[in-house]
C-alpha cells in the first residue's frame, strides 16, 4: 500500500521517499521484537500498542526518515539538507499512520491510543489478512512495472478501487451485523441489546440488566474465503451462538455453534494470574471452562470467541490456536500450577 501511494504521487521530487514510506509503513510492527525477547505473553502485552499510539506513529516516522536521510547524507550523492529531512518525515508520517489506519477496519483491532489508553478499537471490515485486498494491490504494482509511462494514472486507479474496496465491506458488515442482531440461528427475532459498529474493549457489559438467555451484544466477523460469508455471534449471559451465513441467502439455514461460558471461584482466580490479565485485555469475547481433575486439580481455559475455527475449518468441535486461548493450571489450594498462552 505504501508503495502504491509513492507511485501515485505521495513524495514526488522527494529523494528516498519511496524508502521512507516502506520502512515506515511496516515499522510499527517492530512490538514482534517482544515476542523474541520474552515470549508470547509479552507479545500479546504489546502487540498493537505503543508503536500503533500517537507516539510511535510520530516517532517511528521520524526514525525512518532519519535513517534515511542519514543513509543519504553518507552516500554524499547530493546536497543532503535538513529540508530534505523534514520532506521525508512528512512522507513517513502518510506511512506509519497508514499502518495503523489498515490495522483499524480488521477484526483484530488496534489499540489507538496507547500507551495513555490500553482500550482497543476495531471496525471488523476485513480479516487479519485479506487475499482480495493483497490481489488488488499486487495486481496493480504488476501492471505498473510493466507500464511504467503510465504507472502514476495506475495507482491512483488502484487507490480508488480500494476506497470501493473498503465501503463495499464496511457495507456487507453491516448488514451481516443487522443480521446478528436482531435473529437467532434459529429464526426466532429476539434482539441484542447492543451492537457496535465501532467495537470497543475491555468493556463492561451489564449482564444483570438482562434476564437468563437474553442476547447481551452482537458481532459480525469477515472471513477468510469470501467476503459475502459472514460470521455472526450472538453473546448470551451464559455463552455464545456462533453460524455463519452468506450475505446471497440470509435465510438458509447455517450450522450453529454454542460456546458456553462458565463463572465459578476457579474461574475468579484464574482471571487474577497475569497471563489471564493479558490475555483478557486482548479478548473482545472471551468464554472461559473451568474442568477438575482427578487429582484435584482446576484447568481453566479461556477463549477468544472471535477466533473459534480457522481459514478452512468451521464444525462443532472448533479448535483454537495460540495465542488466541489462554490455560490456567490451579491447584486444590487454590495455588496456581502453571499458566501460559495455548491449549
Amino acid at each position: 500500500m505504501g508503495l502504491t501511494l509513492v507511485r501515485a504521487g505521495v513524495g514526488r521530487d522527494t529523494r528516498g521517499a519511496t524508502a521512507a514510506m516502506l520502512l515506515a509503513s511496516n515499522a510499527p510492527d517492530l512490538d514482534i521484537i517482544s515476542a523474541i525477547t520474552g515470549g508470547a505473553v509479552p507479545y500479546l502485552a504489546a502487540h498493537r500498542g505503543p508503536t500503533h499510539g500517537p507516539l510511535g506513529i510520530v516517532g517511528l516516522a521520524v526514525a525512518s526518515a532519519a535513517i534515511v536521510w542519514t543513509i543519504l547524507k553518507w552516500r554524499g550523492r547530493e546536497t543532503v539538507t535538513a529540508a530534505l529531512l523534514g520532506r521525508l518525515i512528512a512522507v513517513a508520517l502518510v506511512g506509519s499512520m497508514l499502518h495503523v489506519l489498515m490495522d483499524l477496519p480488521t477484526s483484530y483491532g488496534v489499540r489507538l491510543f496507547s500507551p495513555f489508553s490500553t482500550t482497543w478499537y476495531a471496525l471488523d471490515w476485513l480479516p487479519i489478512i485479506d487475499i482480495y485486498l493483497w490481489a488488488l494491490l499486487g495486481v496493480g504494482l504488476a501492471a505498473m512495472r510493466l507500464q511504467q509511462t503510465r504507472r502514476t494514472r495506475i495507482a491512483r486507479v488502484v487507490l480508488a478501487g480500494i476506497v470501493l474496496f473498503y465501503a463495499g465491506r464496511a457495507t456487507a458488515q453491516r448488514y451481516a451485523l443487522g443480521l446478528a442482531a436482531e435473529y437467532r440461528a434459529d429464526g426466532a427475532r429476539v434482539e441484542c441489546a447492543s451492537a457496535p459498529v465501532l467495537s470497543t474493549h475491555p468493556a463492561v457489559i451489564e449482564a444483570r440488566l438482562a434476564g437468563p438467555g437474553a442476547c447481551l451484544q452482537a458481532a459480525a466477523l469477515p472471513t477468510f474465503l469470501s467476503p459475502l460469508t459472514w460470521q455472526l455471534i450472538r453473546q448470551q449471559t451464559d455463552g455464545y451462538e456462533l453460524r455463519q451465513v452468506s450475505l446471497l441467502w440470509p435465510s438458509a439455514e447455517s450450522t450453529r455453534l454454542w460456546i458456553p461460558s462458565e463463572s465459578d471461584e476457579w474461574v475468579a482466580a484464574a482471571r487474577r494470574t497475569h497471563t489471564a490479565r493479558v490475555f483478557l485485555n486482548f479478548s473482545r469475547l472471551p468464554a472461559t471452562r473451568s474442568v477438575t481433575a482427578r487429582d484435584g486439580s482446576h484447568q481453566v481455559r479461556l477463549v477468544d470467541v472471535r477466533f473459534i475455527g480457522g481459514p478452512f475449518q468451521w464444525d462443532q468441535e472448533p479448535q483454537v490456536r495460540p495465542p488466541f486461548v489462554a490455560t490456567v493450571v490451579l491447584a486444590p489450594t487454590g495455588a496456581v500450577l502453571r499458566e501460559g498462552l495455548g491449549p
